[in-house]
């Protein structure tokens, strides 16, 4: 399986690459150089989308991210020694153990640092996975790094430290790590529970041990969560109080038990047969009863005190309730073994596999992974409530969801290639369609037109500067003609007139005219200079913008096609990839269904057989109990006939 998530890696490395066929920019294919920001907002930018990534749980995305921000940050040769520590927690993450423990070695082989939260991280996939002492040394390495790890992750470093150490069933050393943890802190709580599974495993000093769990209970927050690591801590030291024969103290522990939690069951089960340990027979009844009445009859704790109830009225010489008890055991029992024959079938098995997958599909990677072990209610389900204890059934079934998240996803990239893929015919149709090598020889045609024609303006703007009525408008251009043609009617004048007329007066009146039309134009001149140089350049500038425009087109179009060209077969090489790795994570999820089919089975099967021989016990003992009564009747009517 590995194999395949190695190939999902690759599959976004191919889709998110430069040269891509979609118009979607990638957050990080820009050169940060031109926002201006220095090396070190560099590198945060491209963490933070790294740890983004991370940390909702897209794995895939993350590496590619991870890559990128090597590559740019000029790490290839020598890589950052957080991003290798990051890079070992999202194999874990996915599941790669083997990959993420070469990656930790070469963490320690290399040297350097990282950030307390990098290490934070590792620790946490590290001690999910059951590799303690590694978790512990990242662990360390998390409370000792500059920078140090954030104080949100500081409690549960701590207890990850305390934790791995308390695996390793070092019991004085993880003492020593609960020292620096607050007291009344739920990663605390959870720390001082591994050390009491610890010093359990090592038959540790009762008084030492009484005290652990003391502190443990008085410390917890009096939240849902603290409630039930309570109940669960005095279950289990209720259980190690009766192996250690201090049924008093076991007692004491079994009842400070809620009856709301799931640890009711078992603690109602284990109080019984503490109280039975002590001859107190009667008294080790009533919490059987409470179980019996509280609890579905297929529970596993309520199977096994359904013997329980009337072997222990023999023992009080309550026969007569014995007998009773035998009896509606015997038909209960029938019941249960006749419904565990017919659900014990392979087609119903796969059918309640398949509506778990179903209820699961939204389920993600990793650390969001919450309900796998939620079943569904059916008449399997209730059969099985056992089989969530056993860790071969839960790993196998974690597996099968991994395999579903990891077709899922093949399909996801698969219809991501054939929308790719259509983009591309749709391109490559769109270009061929548009003709644009010519419709860019076309407009290029017109902006030379323009271009023409604002040169000639400049030209026309040049010789204006040369004129005496420089920036006239059209209608002091009409004024100024018609006084130049009043000229040569006044000369006619001169020509022809008498010595009476007199034409000073109309000589006088156009130099007047002809005053007023000049001090008009030259004092309109500058605003008109300026609004028309303006004009100009404004027009200069916009058809400069078009030519610029043009050839920008022109590279993109040269671009654009060139961008596809060989693209298609990358694509239709990655979707044979993706088909033949859909057929090979089928083969295996039909492989894993058959191997959950088998446990399931297999569990089924102990479980008719135990009930099958509880059955028979419950048969032999009323049959026994029926002969001692026929017995005793005999022997006393022998004694009264005097035989």
């Amino acid at each position: 399986m590995r194999r395949y998530l190695f190939i999902l890696v690759l599959i976004p490395l191919f889709a998110f690459g430069q040269e891509t066929a979609s118009g979607l920019d990638d957050p990080l294919d820009f050169e940060l150089e031109e926002l201006g920001v220095n090396d070190g907002a560099e590198l945060r930018v491209l963490r933070g989308n790294f740890y983004y990534s991370y940390l909702i749980g897209d794995y895939y995305r993350t590496l590619y991210y991870l890559e990128r921000w090597q590559t740019l940050a000029g790490m290839e040769d020598t890589p950052e020694l957080e991003a290798e520590v990051m890079r070992a927690a999202v194999y874990l993450a996915l599941g790669l153990e083997t990959e993420a423990e070469q990656t930790f070695y070469k963490v320690f082989q290399q040297g350097g640092s990282a950030s307390g939260d990098a290490w934070y991280f590792l620790a946490q996939r590290l001690f999910g996975a059951g590799l303690y002492e590694r978790a512990e040394l990242s662990a360390r390495n998390a409370l000792s790094a500059e920078p140090k790890v954030s104080s949100q992750n500081d409690q549960e470093t701590r207890y990850l430290l305390s934790s791995s150490i308390s695996q390793q069933d070092r019991i004085e050393e993880a003492e020593a790590a609960l020292d620096g943890m607050r007291d009344k802190s739920i990663w605390t709580g959870y720390a001082r529970y591994n050390l009491v599974l610890a010093m359990t495993r090592q038959n540790y000093k009762s008084q030492v041990l009484e005290r652990v769990v003391d502190e443990s209970i008085y410390y917890l927050p009096k939240t849902d969560e603290g409630t039930a690591l309570r109940d669960r801590t005095l279950l289990i030291s209720g259980i190690a109080a009766m192996e250690r024969d201090k049924h008093k103290l076991a007692n004491q522990y079994f009842r400070e038990i809620t009856l709301e939690s799931v640890f009711s069951a078992p603690a109602l089960l284990h109080y019984g047969w503490n109280l039975l340990a002590q001859w107190k027979y009667e008294d080790a009844i009533q919490p059987w009863r409470i179980l019996q009445h509280t609890y579905d009859e297929y529970h596993p704790a309520v199977i096994e005190s359904l013997l329980a109830v009337p072997h222990t009225l023999e023992l009080v010489d309550a026969v007569n309730q014995s007998v009773l008890a035998y009896e509606r055991i015997e038909d209960t029992l029938s019941v249960m073994v006749d419904e565990l024959k017919a659900v014990n079938q392979t087609e119903g098995i796969k059918s309640w596999l398949g509506e778990w997958r179903a209820n699961n599909a939204v389920q993600d990677w990793g650390w969001q992974r919450q309900a796998l072990t939620d079943l569904q209610d059916s008449e399997i389900t209730r059969f099985t409530q056992g089989l969530l204890d056993d860790d071969l059934f839960v790993r196998e079934l974690e597996t099968l969801h991994d395999l579903d998240r990891i077709y899922t996803d093949l399909l996801k990239f698969k219809r991501d290639l054939a929308l790719w893929a259509d983009i591309l015919v749709q391109r490559r149709e769109r270009l061929e369609a548009l003709g644009g090598d010519a419709l860019l020889d076309s407009l290029e045609e017109r902006q030379m037109d323009v271009l023409r024609a604002t040169l000639a303006v400049q030209d026309r703007l040049l010789d204006e500067e040369e004129t005496v009525f420089s920036y006239a408008s059209r209608a002091d251009k009409v004024r100024v003609e018609r006084l130049r043609n009043v000229v040569p009617a006044v000369t006619h004048l001169q020509k022809v007139g008498t010595p009476t007329r007199n034409l000073n007066p109309y000589k006088e009146r156009w130099r007047r005219m002809r005053g007023l039309q000049l001090w008009a134009i030259y004092e309109a001149q500058p605003q008109r200079q300026w609004d028309t140089q303006r004009d100009h350049m404004i027009m200069r500038a916009e058809t400069d913008k078009l030519f610029a425009q043009l050839e920008n087109t022109r590279t993109s179009l040269i671009w654009a096609d060139s961008s596809w060209r060989g693209f298609p077969e990358r694509v239709n090489a990655a979707q044979t990839n993706v088909d033949t790795a859909l057929e090979q994570v089928e083969a295996l999820q039909q492989r894993q269904e058959t191997v959950l089919t088998e446990i399931t089975q297999n569990y089924l099967t102990e479980l008719d057989e135990r009930l099958t021989l509880y059955l028979a016990q419950s048969r032999l003992a009323l049959a026994r109990l029926y002969d001692d009564s026929l017995q005793n009747e005999m022997s006393i009517d022998m004694e009264e006939t005097g035989e």
